[in-house]
Parts: structure tokens; C-alpha cells; sequence
């Protein structure tokens, strides 16, 4: 982004002494650049112009030169005797640091002044150089370190000896503003935004507003600005709105317009309405009026055409909203009986899928105890087959007959008789011989077949149940033969092994007997 001041200097010799600066380089400047990157041999020469160049002269001699044309023309009497440009550019474009940007920093300010003070020829070819004096010095110091152009104009023309006269720098400096951005947009360099005609202010201006001094003509444009904000919020007119903040205002002719007041110090100031910007002349001024007062003017047909509204119309009007607001209410009494509707049967529904929820809750629950319970019966019925002694094909009792006669004929063969007295006892004594349920005297029965068969006592007759037990037992469940078996199975168990004792200790009662008779000592 390039920027350009612009200013008189009254003495060319000052302003080349400055901007070629001999041995100025500060020994700061150096260091900075140095820590920043830049190579030292770059900072060999001490001084500040860095990059330099001319046209139509030497910059090493552009003094001698300058003094030598001036007086040549006029004899040097000249009041201001070199117009002043410092071009600007900001680190994002030229780095400071690199030495090749110098060139290139000094080279836009050369096409630059060749285009202002010169320019293009009929061919939009550069065809031909400015009849003026010109020397370019590219500077690296400064504050902000940002590379910059001192451009020094000598005003005396090369060609007739006249002087370089502007009657407004500032509308100079505009024209030149514009052809540095297409210099610097040839380079790549970014443009700056666009300042808005609307509003002008002259380089003295932007001075004060950047030292953060008061400027009058700021100050009187804000006073105009609210003036005409308050045309659209009161029925006055530009000249009473002014007059209010201390303005006033005149026409002159059919375009003509001044503004006078009295500023903050205390001087009178008068500036004309082009001086301020296009949003203060006489045109610019009369069109807003005209529009706010066309505005107004609708806006008072309107308010016209409102009260001019007959008064049936408007109780037609007033009827036809009071039927639709009936109609209205109506409609919002039916909508709340149907949400009304809508809710219980919702609450109905929801509480039917509870209901139904907890139904399948609870067979499901069932389901499980009863899935819990077949299984159960399912392991017993395991149990129970897997306990019974040699009497796994057991369906019905004569299945056990059978089962029975089979395993007294091994019996015989393998047991020895003991008491049957012992074994009728026992019996008597552990389970009854004659029960009102037929189930408990199978059990009772089978025990005592099974007692003799383990004692050897099966006299060898078939064995049979009574025609009660085998009624009992045909309709006994797998679950009650289990019981009956278990039962009958411990029972025998327990009494053989009391039968078993009574036969050890019969014995043991003889062998001491025996021994006694024979007068031996008998030995446990």
C-alpha cells in the first residue's frame, strides 16, 4: 500500500541536503536492520538515501544542478523553490529488510514522478519525460521503519523558464494520489480504499486530525449533519435547524451555498458548500430537502385519507372484525372440547397399554416360574432315575415284580439266612405293616421284600402286592415312584444294618460262650 504527502519547501537546497542526508545513517538504524535480517554489507555507505536516482539530473548534485537552472530562468528570486512528495509503503509490500526492495521501492517513485509531472504520450506509450527536475531518494530510517521516497521537483520548467504553478494542492495531490495507485498496482502493491468525494478535506486537515487537533470545518460539517438529520424528525426547515446549532446559512445564485458560524476559538469561519464535499452544496442540499419534504407530504395525504374514511364504513368494519372474532372464539371453544377429547382418550389409552404391560409382565413372569418348575421336576426326575438300584426300566409295578423276582434268585445265591424273627420285628418296628393309604404300604411291602432279600431270608415264594397297592401304584406319578423307591431303599439300609449287628453280636455271644467252656481267654 503506497501512500503520498505532499507539501512547498521554500528551499531546494534544504530539502535535497535532507533527503540525500550524507553520513546521517543513524548507527540505531543499522542495528535494527542487522537484528532484523538485513545483511551488513548492505549498510556499507553511512548514508540515509540508500537508493537514489533523477530525471533530468543527478541526484549526487541535484543542488548545484537545481540552483544552476533557477538562476539561469529568474536569478533564483523564486519564493518556494521545489515541490516535496514522501512516498510511503507499508512492510506487507516492501520488506525493509531485503535489500533488492530498495531498488524496487526507488524505481515506483521514479515511474511515479515521470507519469505527474510528465506522463504518457497521444500512444499511451512513455514516450516522453517531464520538463522538470526531479531526484528520487529511497530512505530506510524512520520511526515506523518503513521504506520511503523523498521526491524533490525543481518548480522551474527546463523548457520556458516558468515557474510550476497550482492554484489548490490539495486537488493536485488527488490527481496525483490516483496515478501513485496505478503505479503501485503495477507493481502488485496493494491500493488503498477509495476516499469518498462526498466529504473533502485538504492535506492541512488531515494533518491537524492526526496531531488530534481541533479542525473547524469538521466541527461545522457535524453541526450541518445533525441539522439535517433533524429535518425528518421535526417540521422545520435547513435554514431554523442551523440557526439552532449556531450556523448560518445563505444561497447565492441558483448554486451557490456558504455555511458561516463561530468555532470553538472563538473565530468567525466561512466555507462554501464544495469546499465541505458534495454532501453540502447547494444541489446536494436542496434535493434532501425536497425529499423530506415530499414525505411529509404523503405522509400527511395519508393521514387525510385515514380520517376521511366515512363512519358506516367503519362500522362495517368494526362489525365484520367483531363476527370474525365471535366466529374466532367459537372455533377455539370446539378445538378445546376436541383437545379435551383427545387428552382423556390418550390417558385411556395409555392407561390400557399400563394395564396390558402388566399382563405380559406377569406371564411372563409365570412363564418363568413355570419354566423354573419343569426343570426342577425335569432334574428330579434325573435324580430319581439315576438312584434307583438295578431298576431303571421301572414304568409300572410289574415292571418291579419282575425286577424284584430277578434280584431275589441272585440273592439266594449270594446271602446267608439270618433270624427271621430279627427281620419281622424290625419291621414291625420301623414302618406298618397295614396302612390306609395303599401308596405307604407298597413302600412298606417293598422295604420288607428288599430287608429279606438282603439278608438271604426269601424263602424263594413269588412276591406281590395287594390289588389296592397295584391300583396305587398304576396310577402313581414318575414322581411318586421316586419317593416310593427312595423310601424304601433307605429303609432298607438302615434295617439291614440292624439285622446285620444283631447277627455280628449272635456271634460274637458264641464264640465267648465257646471259649469260656473251653477255658480260653477270648479275644476281642
Amino acid at each position: 500500500m503506497g501512500t503520498i504527502k505532499m507539501n512547498r519547501a521554500k528551499s531546494a537546497a534544504a530539502a535535497i541536503s535532507y533527503a540525500l542526508g550524507r553520513n546521517r545513517m543513524k548507527s540505531e538504524t543499522k542495528e535494527w536492520l542487522i537484528e532484523h535480517g538485513c545483511p551488513p554489507g548492505a549498510l556499507k555507505n553511512n548514508d540515509r538515501a540508500v537508493v537514489r536516482s533523477g530525471i533530468n539530473i543527478s541526484p549526487t548534485y541535484a543542488n548545484a544542478e537545481m540552483k544552476a537552472v533557477r538562476q539561469h530562468a529568474n536569478g533564483d528570486t523564486v519564493k518556494n523553490q521545489a515541490i516535496r512528495i514522501i512516498q510511503s509503503f507499508a512492510a506487507d509490500d516492501l520488506d525493509i529488510t531485503k535489500p533488492e526492495n530498495w531498488q524496487i521501492c526507488n524505481e515506483i517513485g521514479y515511474e511515479f514522478a515521470r507519469r505527474a509531472f510528465g506522463g504518457l504520450d497521444d500512444e499511451n506509450e512513455e514516450g516522453y519525460y517531464p520538463p522538470y527536475q526531479i531526484a528520487i531518494y529511497t530512505h530506510v530510517d524512520g520511526k515506523g521503519h518503513k521504506l520511503h521516497n523523498h521526491i524533490i521537483i525543481n518548480k522551474t520548467n527546463l523548457h520556458d523558464g516558468k515557474q510550476w504553478t497550482v492554484e489548490n494542492l490539495d486537488q493536485e495531490w488527488r490527481s496525483f494520489r490516483e496515478i501513485n495507485d496505478s503505479v503501485c498496482r503495477e507493481y502488485g502493491l496493494k491500493i488503498t480504499q477509495e476516499r469518498s468525494k462526498k466529504v473533502k478535506k485538504t492535506i492541512s486537515e488531515r494533518e491537524l486530525e492526526m496531531k488530534g487537533k481541533y479542525v473547524w470545518k469538521n466541527d461545522l460539517r457535524a453541526r450541518i449533519d445533525g441539522a439535517l438529520a433533524e429535518l425528518k424528525k421535526e417540521n422545520i426547515n435547513l435554514e431554523e435547524a442551523l440557526k439552532a446549532r449556531g450556523v448560518d446559512v445563505r444561497r447565492r445564485g441558483q448554486n451557490g451555498i456558504s455555511y458561516a458560524f463561530v468555532d470553538n476559538e472563538g473565530k468567525k469561519r466561512i466555507s462554501r458548500g464544495q469546499r465541505l464535499g458534495t454532501n453540502y452544496e447547494r444541489e446536494s442540499v436542496d434535493e434532501y430537502e425536497q425529499e423530506v419534504k415530499r414525505q411529509r407530504e404523503q405522509a400527511q395525504r395519508a393521514r387525510e385519507a385515514a380520517r376521511s374514511v366515512r363512519h358506516d364504513v367503519r362500522r362495517s368494519t368494526i362489525d365484520a372484525v367483531q363476527n370474525y372474532q365471535q366466529q374466532l372464539e367459537q372455533s377455539i371453544g370446539a378445538s378445546r372440547e376436541r383437545v379435551k377429547r383427545v387428552g382423556e382418550r390418550k390417558r385411556a389409552i395409555i392407561k390400557l397399554v399400563r394395564s396390558l404391560q402388566q399382563a405380559i409382565d406377569r406371564s411372563i413372569a409365570l412363564m418363568k416360574r413355570l419354566r423354573a418348575d419343569f426343570e426342577r421336576r425335569k432334574a428330579e426326575m434325573k435324580r430319581f432315575q439315576a438312584k434307583i438300584w438295578k431298576m431303571d426300566s421301572i414304568k409300572s409295578y410289574q415292571d418291579l415284580e419282575r425286577q424284584m423276582r430277578l434280584a431275589a434268585e441272585a440273592a439266594d445265591q449270594s446271602k446267608k439266612t439270618a433270624p427271621k424273627a430279627i427281620v419281622a420285628v424290625t419291621l414291625r418296628d420301623g414302618l406298618p405293616e397295614n396302612s390306609s393309604n395303599p401308596l405307604i404300604a407298597a413302600t412298606a411291602d417293598m422295604t420288607r421284600y428288599l430287608v429279606m432279600i438282603d439278608q438271604g431270608t426269601w424263602s424263594g415264594g413269588q412276591f406281590e402286592f395287594s390289588g389296592r397297592e397295584k391300583k396305587a401304584l398304576a396310577n402313581a406319578t414318575p414322581v411318586q415312584l421316586q419317593k416310593i423307591n427312595g423310601i424304601a431303599k433307605r429303609q432298607a439300609k438302615r434295617l439291614s444294618g440292624i439285622v446285620d449287628e444283631a447277627v455280628e453280636q449272635q456271634k460274637k455271644n458264641a464264640e465267648r460262650l465257646r471259649a469260656k467252656n473251653q477255658g480260653k481267654r477270648y479275644r476281642r
